[in-house]
C-alpha cells in the first residue's frame, strides 16, 4: 500500500521544463568593423564576414557558423579569443558535419591574433589552401590549448611568410590532415601536441618555402613529419631522439654550405628518415654540402633513399663537405648507402660502425 501511495504521489509531481539554450545574437559585418567584445553566451554568423576591428571574445562564448561561411581577419583587424580550461570558447558549425563551414582565416600580422583554450569544430573543407584555421601569407597567430576537430580537410595551415607566434599543447582530432606548415615552422611544434583519429596522421611540411634559415630544434612528436618538399637547411638544426621523417618522391634533406645537421638519437629512440613509400630510391636522401663539425648522424635509420637518377645516397657527402655518421642503419638505397663526392671527409669507421645492407652499393667514392 505504501509503495502504491508513493508511486501515485510521484506520478503527480510536476515535471520541470527543459532548459532551452539562450538565443544566439546575430553578428553583422558592420559590428565587426569596429572594436568589440563578444560577451553574450552565443552568437550566430550566417554568412562570411570580415573582421576589420579589434575583436575580443570572452571565456565561455559560443559562436555558431552557417554553411560555407568564413571569418576573415583583414584590413587591420584582429581576433583575440582567450578562454579558460573551465570556460573554453567554441567556434562550430550549425550542423556538425566535417567541413560544414570554412573556418577562421587570419590575414593580418597583428600580435592580438590569439586562440587560447578554444575549440574549432566542423570547419575546413578540402582543396587549395583551405583549413579550419588558416594563417595566410604574411599573417600571424598564437595558438595554445586549442582543439581543432571534425575538419574535412586540413586542421591548421600556415602559408608563405605566415608566422606562428606561439604553438603549445594543441590537439588535432578527426581531421583530414592535422597540420600543413612550412619547414621554418617546425621549430614551433611542441611534443605536447596531441593527434587522434586523423585520416592522415602526420605533420605535412609543404609549400615552396622549404628553407630553414634560423637555428632550430625539431622535436619528437607522436606522429611523423611528412615532407612534400625538399628542405634546405641554411642554419644549424638539431633533431631530437625518436623523431620520424617521411619524404615524398623526389624530395630530400639538403644541408647547404651555411647549414649543419645534428641528428643524434639513442639505441632506444633512434631517429628515422624514410620514404613515404617503402620502395628503394623513393626519396633522395640526406645531402651534406657544408664542412661543419656539427654534421652528425648517430643512432638513426635511413631507408629507401638514393635515387639512382641523381648524385645521391642514403647519405651523400658533397664536394669538400664533412659528416660523421655512426651507429646507424642505412638500407634499401637504389644507389649507395653512403656516397662520398670529391674530397669529402667522413669518420674513418663509417663503413664498419654502421649497419649497411640491401643497398646497390654500401659505400661509393667519387675520385
Amino acid at each position: 500500500m505504501i509503495e502504491l501511495l508513493a508511486s501515485a504521489v510521484f506520478a503527480f509531481l510536476p515535471v520541470p521544463p527543459k532548459k532551452t539554450p539562450p538565443p544566439c545574437h546575430t553578428l553583422t559585418q558592420h559590428q565587426l568593423s569596429e572594436a568589440m567584445t563578444l560577451s553574450e553566451p552565443c552568437y550566430a554568423v550566417s554568412g562570411s564576414v570580415t573582421v576589420s576591428g579589434s575583436i575580443t571574445v570572452e571565456p565561455g562564448v559560443h559562436l555558431v557558423f552557417g554553411q560555407g561561411t568564413t571569418l576573415y581577419m583583414e584590413n587591420g583587424g584582429s581576433l583575440t579569443a582567450v578562454g579558460t580550461a573551465e570556460k573554453p570558447i567554441i567556434f562550430e558549425g550549425k550542423d556538425h558535419t566535417p567541413g560544414f563551414w570554412e573556418g577562421l582565416n587570419f590575414q593580418t600580422n597583428s600580435s592580438k591574433n590569439q586562440l587560447s583554450y578554444v575549440t574549432v569544430a566542423d570547419a575546413g573543407t578540402k582543396g587549395g589552401d583551405s583549413a579550419a584555421v588558416v594563417v595566410s601569407i604574411g599573417a600571424r597567430l598564437g595558438i595554445d590549448h586549442t582543439t581543432v576537430r571534425n575538419a574535412e580537410g586540413v586542421g591548421l595551415t600556415v602559408l608563405q611568410r605566415g608566422i606562428l607566434g606561439k604553438f603549445e599543447q594543441n590537439r588535432f582530432e578527426a581531421t583530414g590532415t592535422p597540420l600543413r606548415v612550412k619547414a621554418a615552422d617546425l621549430v614551433m611544434i611542441d611534443p605536447a601536441t596531441t593527434f587522434a583519429n586523423n585520416k592522415k596522421n602526420y605533420v605535412l611540411v609543404y609549400f615552396n618555402e622549404c628553407e630553414v634559415e634560423d637555428e632550430a630544434s625539431w622535436r619528437a612528436l607522436a606522429v611523423p613529419y611528412h615532407f612534400g618538399c625538399s628542405a634546405r637547411i641554411g642554419s644549424h638544426v638539431t633533431v631530437e631522439p625518436g623523431a620520424k621523417f617521411e619524404f615524398e618522391e623526389n624530395d630530400g634533406l639538403d644541408v647547404t654550405e651555411n647549414g649543419s645537421l645534428t641528428a643524434e638519437g639513442t639505441a632506444e629512440k633512434p631517429i628515422v628518415f624514410t620514404g613515404a613509400d617503402q620502395t628503394p630510391g623513393y626519396w633522395r636522401g640526406i645531402y651534406f654540402e657544408s664542412k661543419s663539425a656539427k654534421n652528425v648522424i648517430r643512432h638513426a635509420s635511413i631507408t629507401y633513399a638514393g635515387q639512382s637518377s641523381q648524385i645521391t645516397g642514403g647519405v651523400c657527402v658533397g664536394v669538400r663537405a664533412n659528416a660523421n655518421v655512426s651507429a646507424s642503419e642505412i638500407a634499401y638505397s637504389a644507389d649507395a648507402g653512403i656516397r662520398l663526392l670529391q674530397n669529402a671527409t667522413i669518420n674513418q669507421d663509417a663503413e664498419t660502425s654502421n649497419r649497411l645492407h640491401d643497398n646497390k652499393a654500401n659505400v661509393k667514392r667519387e675520385d
